[in-house]
């Protein structure tokens, strides 16, 4: 009868402790962990990206004009031109007027030349009649009046034989200094690109009025300048040569290799941050400007080490999983890059650590654990 009794109540007991440890089981939140693994490591820092042209140049209208036509209309795609081609070019009737006017006055001066003077002809008879009269002269046919006569009336014809080949001088200088002025206003009338690059911004279109010193638009080269912002802190040990890695938000996850080119010598006291800038190892054309992205550069590299997980970090701490329980234990980190921590005392080979939101846990908490690996 005894043991009819003990069986039950012993039946009792194993159940309710099932329970209890269900239940218990149940209320431990489920976690990721990683275990502390050796491997190599990149001691890098990472900051914002922002794209520059090499160089930008200001189109500026140089005449007052309307607009005639453009190469490229505002709000348009980007478009690659070659040195000195033009881009906008401005009405110029007025102009083409002045130059059939300049081109008439030239071809009415190229016939009268090919004519020939009447003063030249003129004189040609008047010296010949000169030569006559001297010799009729010395014999005393003539009175020595009528051969001063004669002799002036030569004189006055070589003068004005020379007042006329002077003048055509002056046309002729007085129109190709017309012809330079104009050639130049013309010139004006014509907005062309100081480089080969691209017409990356067009602010008229046909019709509008411009006037001179407007700026009509925007050139830029096809080089680019990768601008990178870093906290001051973290410059130490950044140096121009150093290898690293960009990723433009506009070309997806691709990671484009890269060196530091140079470095800013100042702060910005405002928000703290350094800037240095990169060169891509090879050429993209496709990359916009005013693009950004986030850019990581390497200072060095460890073949062998003890890693963990960055989002495992919570200060200086990190929360380790041991027989169900989580426990804080504080660490010494060295290099570090946006995947991985190298740990330097704290923790051992094989240890798991939590790397989801291991920062909601306290000391002691009962957690369910899940074994996830990590990237290197």
């Amino acid at each position: 009868m005894k043991n009819n009794f003990v069986i039950p109540v012993l039946l009792l007991f194993l159940i309710a402790v099932a329970t209890v440890f269900f239940i218990i089981r149940q209320s431990s939140p489920s976690v990721m962990v990683s275990r502390a693994e050796y491997g190599p490591i990149r001691d890098s820092v990472t900051g914002n990206v922002k794209v520059h042209a090499a160089a930008t140049f200001d189109l500026i209208a140089q005449a007052n004009a309307r607009v005639e036509w453009v190469a490229l209309l505002p709000l348009g795609q980007s478009l690659v031109v070659e040195q000195n081609q033009t881009l906008i070019q401005l009405v110029q009737d007025d102009l083409d007027l002045r130059m059939d006017r300049l081109m008439l006055d030239r071809e009415q001066f190229n016939e009268r030349k090919e004519l020939g003077s009447p003063t030249e002809i003129l004189l040609s008879v008047k010296e010949k009649e000169l030569l006559s009269m001297r010799e009729l002269a010395n014999i005393e046919k003539v009175s020595s009046h009528t051969f001063d006569l004669i002799d002036n009336e030569v004189e006055r014809l070589r003068t004005q034989v020379k007042l006329e080949k002077l003048a055509n001088t002056h046309f002729l200088e007085n129109f190709e200094l017309s012809m330079a002025n104009l050639d130049a206003e013309i010139k004006k009338r014509s907005v062309n690109s100081p480089i080969s690059g691209e017409f990356s911004s067009c602010f008229v279109a046909p019709g509008n009025q411009v006037f001179a010193g407007n700026v009509v638009g925007k050139v830029h080269t096809k080089e680019r300048i990768i601008e990178v912002s870093l906290n001051e802190e973290e410059f130490e040990g950044v140096e121009v040569g150093l290898g690293a890695g960009v990723r433009f938000f506009s070309q997806g996850d691709k990671v484009f290799d890269a060196n530091v080119s140079a470095l800013s010598a100042s702060v910005e006291t405002s928000s703290g941050l350094r800037k240095l800038y990169l060169s891509l190892v090879e050429h993209v054309d496709s990359i916009p400007i005013g693009s950004s992205g986030r850019a990581e550069i390497i200072k060095f590299k460890k073949d062998s080490t003890l890693l963990i997980p960055t989002k495992a970090l919570v200060g200086d701490f990190v929360v380790i999983e041991k027989d169900g329980v989580a426990q804080f234990r504080k660490v010494v980190t060295g290099a570090r890059n946006l995947l991985t921590i190298e740990v330097i005392e704290g923790l051992n080979h094989g240890d798991k650590v939590v790397v989801e939101t291991p920062h909601i846990l306290n000391d002691g908490d009962r957690i369910n654990s899940t074994v996830v690996g990590f990237q290197k």
